[in-house]
């Protein structure tokens, strides 16, 4: 038989909407539901839930009665403002029933989306194979937890601490889950089976790792700036969107943008479309030709992202300022084919995520040999759309916590696809939404590129192994190295051979350091 779940919210605010639609959104849904909370406040809208008023001084009793009373095999714990994201529940019960059931699995860690207090990712967690799922789960991972303390989470991390759960400190059982904190240990949220409230000694039943993004985790002390209320289940999207913002991040781009604002006012798609120039701290006349051009794009607005340098803040803050329930991005320096809109959107009826085509042959035809790798042809761990040229509807972005602002110079988009996909999002790759792709010129500039992509590649592989992302064999990367030196005068023998070594180079070198930076090993 199944084993059963049920759930403790937790709130320190009298606030649990956000916890309790998600949870009654369950495809299976929880055996019980029991608010926790120390406000005075409504009474819940649905009969399936059940609120137990508290002192603040109670709530870790309250919330151990509650736990116990539950008529499920196993008990997890929510805050208020947490989201439990399709899927969660029937992925739960169904690694404790594939570790053994009730009788052998004593623990359930699951991945969680940290957020920051204005909504973007702050972290992502994914448990490890390790005994407590604790692998690989700290700095190096991104995970992005702070220790337990005071707040709202505590009283949860107490509980589970002093049932005697597998860890090495307070919170580290209990994990994030209940406010957005963890302990020591920084644990990967969990879900406990009940009886080890009681028995301390059954804490050696065994701890199984869901390498999946559970549970998106609202910041300690409250919501997030931007919550995904209302979000759309993976899969249930309309056949076209209202209205489509088309995000376009520039920081310096006058001599290119005009061609490309051109390039989007010839757009075939008939739909209605709003183009947002967000200008990320430009000094050169950038904003001037954004203007002018309003002339052949009259719904044309300038948003300013000069807080600080990014594309991924950049896009966060197109975003942010976008009308539109279907949000398309692309570069100031490519150009789009007249058909891509329409290819975007007609992708996005059945996906969530949206990758269209790269082209290198209009704007750079002399290095045909560099044309990027098409999303089905990709090869590392989960596809990915690029940044230059992909869509995705509004509320998964909110939902997954749009762009993570911490990747600079390449990255993001690899993370927000696999952040997405491990969200349970479909993301889908539409090859008639042409960008006619830039590759860059100089040999500073492209060394520069590589070795971001270089550290970026380390850092993912640090946040995303447990999910199954596999660096190379060392034997490969160590042919690779010896491939570069005995290529070494290609730098002499031709413009192109020497490109072509300053590429690998730089990436393999960006690999090396950012495998020192994060503390892994990503040759």
């Amino acid at each position: 038989m199944m084993p059963t779940l049920g759930v403790v919210v937790l709130s320190s605010d009298g606030e649990w909407d956000t916890a309790v639609r998600g949870l009654l959104a369950q495809t299976v849904p929880p055996v019980s539901i029991t608010v926790v909370t120390w406000v005075a406040g409504r009474p819940p809208a649905d009969a399936r839930v059940r609120v137990a008023h508290c002192l603040p001084t109670a709530a870790a009793a309250v919330c151990r009665r509650e736990a116990l009373r539950t008529p499920a095999d196993f008990v997890a714990c929510l805050g208020g403002h947490d989201e439990a994201l399709p899927g969660w529940v029937e992925a739960v019960v169904t690694a404790s029933s594939a570790a053994g059931g009730p009788g052998r699995a004593g623990v359930v860690r699951y991945g969680a989306v940290r957020l920051r207090p204005d909504g973007v990712v702050g972290g992502v967690l994914i448990p490890g194979p390790g005994p407590n799922g604790r692998e690989g789960s700290g700095r190096a991972g991104g995970a992005g937890v702070r220790s337990g303390g005071a707040g709202p989470a505590a009283p949860w991390d107490a509980l589970l601490s002093g049932a005697g759960l597998p860890g090495d400190g307070p919170g580290v059982a209990g994990g994030p889950v209940a406010g957005g904190s963890a302990g020591a240990g920084d644990g990967a949220p969990c879900a406990v089976r009940r009886d080890l409230l009681t028995t301390p000694a059954a804490q050696h039943a065994g701890c199984v790792a869901v390498p999946r993004l559970l549970v998106r985790q609202a910041p300690q002390g409250g919501a997030p700036a931007a919550p995904s209320a209302g979000s759309t289940a993976p899969g249930r999207r309309p056949a076209r969107p209202a209205l489509v913002s088309v995000v376009v991040p520039v920081r310096d781009g006058a001599a290119t943008l005009p061609a490309q604002l051109r390039a989007l006012a010839e757009q075939t798609y008939t739909g209605a479309v709003e183009v947002l120039v967000v200008d990320n701290g430009s000094a050169d006349g950038t904003r001037d030709v954004a203007g002018r051009a309003r002339a052949w794009l009259p719904g044309l607005r300038i948003v300013d992202a000069g807080g600080r340098p990014g594309e991924a803040y950049a896009r966060n803050t197109g975003v942010a300022a976008a009308r539109g329930d279907f949000v398309a991005f692309c570069d100031a320096d490519d150009v789009a084919a007249p058909g891509w809109l329409s290819g975007l959107v007609a992708a996005a009826g059945g996906a969530d995520l949206v990758g269209g085509a790269l082209d290198v042959g209009l704007l750079s035809p002399a290095y045909a040999d560099e044309q990027p790798v098409p999303l089905t042809e990709q090869g590392d761990f989960l596809p990915f759309a690029r940044g230059a040229n992909c869509a995705a509807w509004r509320d998964v972005l909110g939902t997954v916590g749009g762009w993570d602002e911490s990747y600079r110079g390449g990255g993001e988009d690899m993370d927000l696809s696999w952040r997405a996909q491990l969200c349970g999002y479909r993301l889908a790759y539409a090859p008639d939404a042409l960008m006619h792709y830039r590759l860059r010129e100089g040999l500073a500039a492209l060394a520069r590129q590589k070795w971001n992509y270089g550290l970026s590649g380390a850092r993912l592989y640090a946040r995303y192994r447990h999910a199954g992302f596999a660096r190379r064999r060392s034997s490969v990367a160590a042919a690779n190295w010896l491939l570069l030196l005995v290529r070494l005068p290609d730098l002499v023998r031709s413009r192109r051979l020497r490109r072509r070594w300053v590429r690998y180079a730089a990436r393999l070198a960006g690999f090396l350091a950012g495998s020192v930076r994060q503390g892994v090993l990503y040759p």
